[in-house]
């Protein structure tokens, strides 16, 4: 009932959800959920174990935040998380993975109702799961060591995501609040 008023607002103003695909690192979860939270994404959904987030230390702070506002969901396959999407926000699936089949992340711009897909930091994205994206982006390196860290992966893309908002949070001293 309120889950539902809620998803037809959000149809109108949401921008994009971050979408964890198996992480190993809690470490790495509590950062992205950090950047998440900053540049004003709204679902935060992990698929996968579900049972091995105990969520512990600073950089968790952000993520028991979002568990609190029922903004993190869990999902234990990405067919699961397939079938919510179609059957709840119908957004845009972009994966963010090396391949020479993406896209570049500084000359796309269509990220308006999108679940913005990491991988796992050793395996990435599954060749079966990146066939059900509407895109695949690679972030541009301008040397190459290989990879990008998930977290720093996920700051990169989602600060791309945010460009086209209209807000900013108020600035206090050094700090945004």
């Amino acid at each position: 009932m309120m889950f539902v008023l809620w998803e037809s607002i959000l149809s109108d103003l949401m921008t994009f959800n971050t979408v964890l695909y198996n992480l190993r690192s809690a470490k790495n979860v509590g950062m992205i959920a950090r950047s998440h939270i900053a540049f004003g994404g709204h679902y935060l959904i992990i698929i996968g174990e579900q049972n091995k987030w105990d969520f512990k230390g600073g950089t968790s702070t952000y993520t028991r935040k979002l568990i609190e506002l029922e903004q993190v969901l869990f999902f234990e396959t990405f067919e699961q998380f397939y079938i919510w999407n179609k059957a709840h926000i119908n957004a845009q699936n972009i994966a963010i993975e090396i391949s020479e089949l993406a896209k570049q992340t500084n000359s796309f711009n269509d990220y308006n109702n999108s679940n913005l897909i990491l991988g796992n930091e050793r395996t990435g994205i599954p060749e079966s799961i990146l066939k059900q994206c509407d895109h695949i982006l690679t972030i541009p390196q301008i040397e190459a060591i290989g990879s990008l860290n998930v977290a720093i992966s996920a700051s990169i893309v989602l600060y791309e995501a945010s460009k086209n908002l209209q807000t900013q949070s108020k600035i206090e001293g050094f700090k945004f609040v």
